[in-house]
């Protein structure tokens, strides 16, 4: 899966249902994991992609790593 780092607003995450801040996005433009406080914070997520990467949804956890 491809991601990439996107800095998310107020009005697109209320939209999206999801907090502002940087994102990882799927190709597809779904937003994958995030928020982070900054855009590095988000690229280093994208490069380690664990269990660790919060979803920005109360009560999810973070996405299941590729095998």
């Amino acid at each position: 899966m491809w991601l990439e780092p996107k800095l998310i607003g107020e009005d697109e995450g209320g939209r999206l249902g999801i907090m502002p801040g940087w994102w990882a996005l799927a190709s597809d433009g779904t937003p994958f994991s995030g928020p982070y406080p900054t855009e590095e914070a988000a690229i280093v997520s994208i490069g380690k992609r664990d269990f660790s990467q919060p979803t920005g949804r109360p009560g999810e956890a973070g996405p299941p790593p590729e095998e």
